[in-house]
C-alpha cells in the first residue's frame, strides 16, 4: 500500500513534469497576446491579423481534407494487412512481416528521388495525389500496432464465427474490428498528427500551388515573412496546434489503451 508521503512525492513530481511540459505553451500564449508595434492591436487582434494574412480558413480546409482522406486510406490498408498477418497462416509470413518492419529503418532520403521521379512521370506534382495515394498502401508502423492488437484477441472467436458461416471478411468486420476500437483510434490519432505536421512533402510537391498547401507549409512561409513580429508568429503557431491538442485530449483514453495493449503478445 502506498503511503501518504509516497503519494505526495509522486504528485509533486507529476506537477513538476507537467509544469515543464506546459511552459512552452504558456510562453507561446504570452507572446501571442503581446503587442510590440503600434499597428498591431494585440490580444485577439493578433489572431485576427493572422487569420486574414495567411488565409487561415483555406489552410485549415486543406489540412483537414488531407488528414481525413489520408487517415481513411491508412486505416483501410493497414487494417487489411495487419489482419492478414495476424490471422492467416501462409508460407513466409514471418519473413514478410520482418521485411515490412525493416522498412521503418529505411531513411526517407533514400526513396525521395525515385518517388519524386515517379510522381513527375505520372503528372501528379502540383496535386494532392502524392500526399494521399501512399496512405492507401499500408505503412509498417501502423500495421505493427494493429497486428499486435489483433493477436491479443482469442482465435476461438474466429472459430465460433466460422461455425456460424462467417467468412474472413465477415470475421474482420463483425468480430475483430468491434473489439479493436482502441487501437484504431490510436492509429487514427497518429496519422492525423503526422498529416497535420507534414511539411517537407507538401513543400516539395505543392511549391507551385500555394492554394493547395496545408497549414504547416503556410506557417513556415508566414514565419519567413513576419519573423520580425514574434507576436504574430506565436499567434499563428497557437492557432496551428490548438485543434490537434483538442483531438488528442478527446481521444486520450482510447489512444493510451490502444498503445498499451499492442505491447501484449498473446
Amino acid at each position: 500500500m502506498i503511503s501518504r508521503a509516497e503519494r505526495t512525492v509522486s504528485y509533486a513530481l507529476l506537477c513538476l513534469f507537467a509544469a515543464f511540459a506546459l511552459y512552452p505553451l504558456l510562453m507561446i500564449l504570452t507572446v501571442a497576446w503581446q503587442s510590440e508595434s503600434t499597428d498591431v492591436a494585440g490580444g485577439f487582434g493578433n489572431f485576427a491579423d493572422v487569420w486574414e494574412i495567411i488565409d487561415y480558413p483555406r489552410l485549415l480546409f486543406n489540412t483537414i481534407a488531407l488528414a481525413i482522406i489520408g487517415t481513411i486510406g491508412t486505416l483501410l490498408s493497414c487494417v487489411l494487412v495487419a489482419y492478414g498477418f495476424a490471422r492467416f497462416r501462409f508460407p513466409g509470413r514471418n519473413f514478410l512481416f520482418l521485411v515490412l518492419l525493416s522498412t521503418i529503418f529505411l531513411p526517407a532520403a533514400v526513396t525521395l528521388i525515385p518517388t519524386y521521379t515517379i510522381f513527375v512521370k505520372l503528372g501528379w506534382v502540383g496535386t494532392w495525389l502524392p500526399l494521399l495515394v501512399p496512405a492507401f498502401f499500408a505503412n509498417a508502423y501502423d500495421v505493427f500496432l494493429l497486428r499486435q492488437y489483433f493477436m491479443t484477441l482469442p482465435r476461438e472467436l474466429d472459430d465460433a464465427a466460422k461455425i456460424d458461416g462467417a467468412g474472413p471478411f465477415r470475421i474482420l468486420t463483425s468480430v475483430i474490428l468491434p473489439q479493436s476500437w482502441a487501437v484504431i483510434v490510436a492509429v487514427a490519432v497518429f496519422h492525423l498528427v503526422y498529416t497535420w505536421n507534414l511539411y517537407f512533402e507538401p513543400l516539395l510537391y505543392l511549391s507551385a500551388k500555394p492554394e493547395l498547401q496545408p497549414i504547416a507549409t503556410g506557417l513556415a512561409a508566414f514565419n519567413s515573412i513576419y519573423g520580425s513580429s514574434p507576436e504574430l508568429v506565436q499567434a499563428a503557431t497557437l492557432m496551428t496546434i490548438i485543434l490537434p491538442m483538442i483531438i488528442f485530449f478527446m481521444a486520450q483514453k482510447a489512444f493510451m489503451r490502444g498503445i498499451v495493449i499492442t505491447g501484449v503478445e498473446k
